[in-house]
């Protein structure tokens, strides 16, 4: 009886060892250490079963697989590893198994003949999501954007909870739909070589989408279809691939840029609908914020705003806004910090002068001594020494003396006359002091 061919790549000589002395009675085993060198000898002899170590120095067995799927691997490939991972890791790349090394011999054995002897057929590579041009294709990259942005933090947050095996699912699950993602193969080798996940500490998850949700959003999109409605295809499309049913959502996505073809106004629409969507509840207050901030109360609207972008950003929600208004805040900020005269200080200003002028006017601003009477009006909030006095470079005359005025609004008539009893001349001031605070409005004399 003729052996059947396998490989065995892995640097861990005493791995190496052990799995051939496992399966050499079965098969006739080749040991390669480096997995970029093996490539193009798989793909050409078509080995019975490929056996891959998960960590490498330049790569990883992720990586590994998903590449030699791409390129229309024809064996049986197995990765064995150190980690633990779930069933759905090899589910995900298409392989035959992906187990943890720690197995005994004999389960080992029994696994790897299990999967050998696969007759060997033409494969196709795995579908990726069409990316066309214009509106259609604008819209399937924002949609896969927004799905690798939510299962990123997703496998960020696993790993940051030490749970290993679900963060390596999403990892294949990136790996599977963004192939040329530098970002991704980052996670894959924050896992892969992380002593933490050999040994996990804390209990380890799975995932997986009920089938029921599946089939619904696969009639909506069926639906969304019947009536013309693109948006609602992509929206189904989207929701399909963040259960990571992989092969449903590029198939309805592939539906999509089809359907979109055939119907080119409907992309058109799709783009506009988007564009014009509403903003956040939190992008617009933010924007609001820092825009207040310019006229009043610069420093607590500043901060305002910039605990607004934050909640957008946490939220997640719309931020087209709060991607330039939080900037604008530290702007504020640092300007207010450095004492430059901004709206906020004119403003300010403006609003000083208004209250002094609730608090203290004088009518008419042209005056004829002698034939006039100045109407002095003034507030006084509460007890407080008041002195009223009229000026010019020459002349002067008290008005008012009272070192415990009452509090109140007070009218006080005045006919010009200054202290030694002759007429105001030129033009004048008449100057307030209600307790340590001091007011002037000028007079312009008439003829």
């Amino acid at each position: 009886m003729v052996k059947e061919t396998a490989y065995i790549i892995t640097e861990d000589k005493d791995f190496a060892a052990k799995a051939r002395g496992i399966i050499e009675s079965d098969y006739i085993v080749t040991v390669f250490e480096s997995p970029e060198e093996t490539i193009g000898e798989i793909l050409k002899k078509k080995p019975d079963v490929v056996i891959s170590d998960m960590a490498f120095p330049s790569t990883d067995g992720i990586n590994f697989a998903a590449t030699l799927k791409e390129k229309c691997l024809e064996s049986p490939f197995v990765i064995l590893t150190k980690l633990h991972p779930t069933p759905k890791v090899a589910e995900l790349l298409e392989i035959a198994g992906c187990f943890n090394r720690d197995l005994s011999d004999e389960d080992m054995l029994d696994k790897i003949k299990s999967l050998s002897g696969w007759k060997k057929r033409k494969v196709s590579p795995p579908q990726l999501p069409i990316i066309t041009e214009g509106s259609i294709g604008e819209a399937v990259k924002q949609l896969l954007d927004d799905v690798y942005d939510e299962k990123k933090n997703e496998c960020l947050a696993r790993i940051g909870k030490k749970d290993f095996s679900r963060a390596l699912e999403i990892a294949a699950f990136l790996r599977r739909i963004f192939p040329t993602d530098l970002r991704t193969q980052g996670l894959i080798r924050e896992i892969v070589h992380s002593k933490e996940a050999e040994s996990p500490k804390t209990e380890q998850t799975s995932f997986a989408a009920s089938r029921d949700e599946i089939n619904k959003m696969s009639r909506a999109a069926r639906a969304a279809s019947d009536a013309g409605n693109l948006a609602g295809m992509l929206d189904a499309a989207k929701q399909i691939l963040l259960m990571e049913d992989v092969k449903n959502g590029i198939r309805l996505l592939r539906e999509s840029v089809v359907f979109s073809e055939e119907n080119p106004y409907l992309a058109e629409r799709i783009v506009v609908q988007k564009e014009s969507s509403p903003a956040s509840i939190p992008d617009i207050l933010c924007a609001g914020s820092v825009f207040l901030s310019f006229f009043i109360y610069p420093y607590t609207f500043a901060v305002a705003g910039i605990c607004f972008g934050a909640a957008a950003w946490v939220m997640k929600k719309e931020r087209k806004a709060a991607a330039i208004a939080v900037p604008m805040a530290f702007i504020v900020i640092a300007l207010n910090f450095f004492n430059f005269p901004l709206f906020s200080d004119m403003i300010a200003q403006w609003q000083e002068k208004a209250a002094a002028q609730r608090m203290f006017s004088v009518s008419h601003k042209i005056f004829k001594p002698g034939e006039d009477t100045l109407i002095i009006k003034y507030r006084v909030k509460e007890v407080s020494p008041v002195v009223i006095t009229a000026t010019t470079a020459r002349q002067s005359a008290e008005i008012l003396n009272n070192k415990e005025h009452g509090a109140g609004v007070f009218e006080i008539p005045w006919n010009g006359k200054t202290d030694d009893g002759t007429l105001i001349k030129n033009n004048f001031r008449v100057n307030i002091k209600i307790g340590d605070k001091s007011l002037t409005e000028k007079i312009y004399t008439g003829r």
